[in-house]
């Protein structure tokens, strides 16, 4: 079986992921991030293989074409779509993450991550929501096509916060909460 896990950043995907892989899946990560510039050979794998498991955040795809998108979600057997109701946790995550990022510690996006200290801006905030938002709606694109299995963060999975969780004592908040799936 071909599994596609389509969410935004920090949804939880990487939880869904390695449950996956505890299942006996090869895990493929994400097929689309270009850190290891590896995305063609992990697309090829989810191809050819079966037992496989594969996540998908649409805005890695430097162009806004959805066809790649849709090709992957042809390509499937299952799709699971991965969504949070706590958008301003998952933009405060996310930018704690891209403000501890290097190219050669992926790291921040893992659970060992180390503690962040730094400040968030309101600027690094909206910039991180506006990110998040392109994706949330890409993903909104692809679910209308491919409508499938949601799971939503924190009514579906155990509540298991990364150790090292930041702090934010900022008062930003989103100005507006992302579009839940199947609503």
């Amino acid at each position: 079986m071909k599994t596609l896990i389509i969410g935004n950043f920090r949804t939880g995907s990487w939880y869904l992921h390695k449950s996956y892989e505890a299942k006996g899946f090869m895990g493929l990560g994400e097929l689309l991030s270009n850190l290891d510039n590896d995305a063609e050979n992990k697309i090829n794998k989810f191809k050819q293989r079966s037992n496989v498991v594969a996540k998908l955040h649409p805005s890695q795809l430097i162009t806004d074409s959805p066809n790649t998108y849709y090709r992957l979600c042809e390509l499937a057997d299952e799709i699971i779509y991965i969504q949070r109701q706590d958008t301003r946790q998952q933009v405060i995550s996310f930018a704690v993450a891209k403000e501890q990022f290097d190219k050669l510690d992926k790291q921040p996006w893992l659970r060992n991550r180390k503690v962040f200290n730094g400040n968030l801006s309101d600027k690094i905030l909206d910039d991180v929501f506006k990110r998040l938002d392109k994706n949330n709606r890409l993903i909104q694109k692809i679910y209308d096509k491919f409508p499938s299995k949601v799971i939503t963060l924190e009514k579906d999975l155990p509540y298991d916060p990364y150790p090292h969780k930041y702090n934010y004592t900022g008062n930003w908040q989103p100005p507006y909460n992302f579009k839940m799936l199947g609503e």
